[in-house]
């Protein structure tokens, strides 16, 4: 009966941890595909213009991109401004040159207000870059964020599934009731009469 009971629960343990990291993995995959980024007058910060994750949080500089290498991006850049264009490109300093990752959204012709662009690329080495605003100036206006890609997806603020360590946990726990239950159970009973 122990043995059967063990190999419930590991199997329980194997099919939980499997089903975990390949859930993880695939929502990791999806929701770093797909970035939505807001340009124009800041909201808070110290520049004048800059880059946020919706039209009434921008900020100078702009949130951090955290990128996973080889993995396919597309980002949309919607500019709120009322009367300035602006653009997006990756580049290695903070200064306009030639896209990194052919990730340049406008960068001759810029966005119109108003208007929104977009690009896909796939990152193909680690390390910090900046995105920055290719309209003369606006670099300096604060119209710059930083770009971080890694080889390894990084960790969620808030997990979106229980992690394979708290599943391991309280899968030993249960391993160890469902032990010393059955144990209880076959153990002798001597009972002593006065």
């Amino acid at each position: 009966m122990q043995n059967r009971i063990f190999l419930v629960l590991t199997l329980i343990l194997v099919i939980g941890l499997i089903s975990t990291l390949t859930a993880t993995t695939t929502k990791a995959a999806t929701s770093g595909t797909s970035i939505t980024l807001y340009a124009g007058p800041v909201t808070s910060g110290s520049g004048t213009y800059g880059y946020g994750t919706s039209a009434s949080k921008i900020t100078s500089p702009g949130p951090t991109l955290n990128l996973v290498e080889g993995t396919a991006y597309t980002i949309t850049v919607n500019n709120v401004a009322t009367n300035m264009a602006h653009s997006f490109e990756i580049v290695s300093t903070k200064a306009i040159s030639t896209p990194l990752f052919g990730a340049g959204i406008d960068i001759t012709s810029f966005i119109p207000a108003g208007s929104s662009g977009q690009v896909t690329f796939t990152p193909n080495q680690t390390g910090n870059f900046y995105y920055v605003c290719t309209v003369p100036a606006h670099i300096g206006l604060g119209m710059w964020g930083n770009v971080v890609v890694s080889t390894t997806t990084p960790s969620p603020t808030v997990a979106e599934f229980p992690s394979a360590l708290t599943l391991i946990f309280v899968a030993l726990a249960i391993t160890a009731m469902a032990a010393f239950v059955a144990r209880q159970k076959n153990r002798p009973k001597n009972f002593v009469k006065s």
